[in-house]
């Protein structure tokens, strides 16, 4: 799998493990909340911009993700990136159940993106 596929691939991960885990991702000088939606938009642009080919049931369920995030995003939504938030709010429930329907539409696992993180490369070498 490739770099771009595979830092995807976490990032389906992320969004889909429970808030515990989502929590332990990234370190306590970033806004963790923010950071998963960060992480699985530049991955899935990426993706888009790669023209990977998605069959139609992939792209619905990546586009109804996105679109889960899209609707909880924005100055008004600021209650929605809060870390008690991310554990308890019905809408974060839904994109967990979201992205696990992706990960089983891209015919991968359902992991623990804890396990996977120091096997994923920070950096691409092009010399390779």
């Amino acid at each position: 799998m490739d770099y771009y596929l595979m830092r995807f691939k976490w990032s389906l991960q992320a969004l889909a493990a429970p808030a515990d885990i989502q929590l332990q991702l990234f370190p306590g000088f970033v806004w963790k909340v923010d950071e998963l939606a960060i992480e699985f938009d530049q991955w899935y642009q990426v993706m888009k911009t790669r023209r990977t080919t998605f069959s139609r049931k992939q792209r619905r369920v990546l586009e109804d993700l996105n679109r889960k995030l899209d609707e909880i995003s924005g100055p008004e939504n600021i209650h929605y990136w809060l870390e008690e938030t991310l554990r308890t709010d019905a809408a974060w429930d839904a994109i967990r159940i979201l992205a696990r329907h992706a990960l089983d539409a891209l015919g991968w696992p359902i992991e623990d993106p804890l396990k996977d993180r120091g096997q994923i490369p920070l950096y691409v070498n092009y010399g390779e």
